[in-house]
């Protein structure tokens, strides 16, 4: 078996108050495209997906793992909480002589607090684990080259998920903000149970 088990801690600046920022990112099936190397591959509500992360390790052997993810949002708190998806069907593991597949598991929590320039700091943290069979091709190789993949999954590719899927979604923004309402907060916030959070919306607001 391959182990993977990565976690990452960063801290971003977004160029958005904190509500705005909160609502850009409050939609899973819009923001897990900025995901680098995973797919949506099922939407079974905007917040409920089913997605594939997909990389070639070692330039010959393809990985790829299934999670189910569920999106809530802590209004009050300013919390986006990604969370595993219950009651889906579990991918089965299985591998052939230069690729496995298999199911995974993915955590992450946001927290959101008002930054200088009417922007906010999001602190991020990040977690990701699964179990793969190896491929047929690895089952010769010595332990060390499979724990160098495992070490390179868990490690190298969480940092650049995380890393990648910031500059995606800041990227992405303005596109996101010209095409929104000037009602987007009171909708928003009236879809939430007309909760309004204590601090104040910013320019975007």
């Amino acid at each position: 078996m391959i182990t993977l088990n990565g976690t990452v801690h960063r801290q971003f600046f977004f160029p958005a108050d904190p509500l705005t920022t909160m609502i850009y990112f409050s939609e899973l099936s819009r923001i897990a495209i900025h995901l680098p190397h995973i797919t949506i591959v099922d939407t079974y509500t905007d917040n409920r997906v089913r997605i594939r992360y997909q990389t070639v390790e070692l330039g010959a052997y393809t990985i790829n793992i299934y999670c189910d993810l569920d999106l809530q949002v802590d209004v009050a708190g300013y919390v986006i909480q990604i969370d595993p998806l219950a009651g889906c069907p579990v991918v089965e593991g299985n591998a052939t002589l230069n690729a496995t597949t298999g199911y995974g598991f993915y955590t992450s929590t946001a927290r959101l607090t008002p930054a200088e320039d009417d922007g906010t700091n999001i602190d991020y943290h990040f977690k990701f684990e699964s179990k793969l069979e190896r491929p047929r091709g690895l089952r010769m190789m010595p332990r060390r080259i499979v724990d160098r993949i495992a070490q390179g999954i868990s490690l190298g590719r969480v940092e650049e998920i995380a890393e990648g899927f910031m500059e995606s979604a800041i990227e992405g923004f303005p596109d996101w903000w010209a095409g929104q309402k000037r009602t987007l907060t009171a909708d928003w916030l009236a879809a939430h149970n007309g909760t309004a959070p204590a601090t104040k919306a910013g320019k975007h607001g």
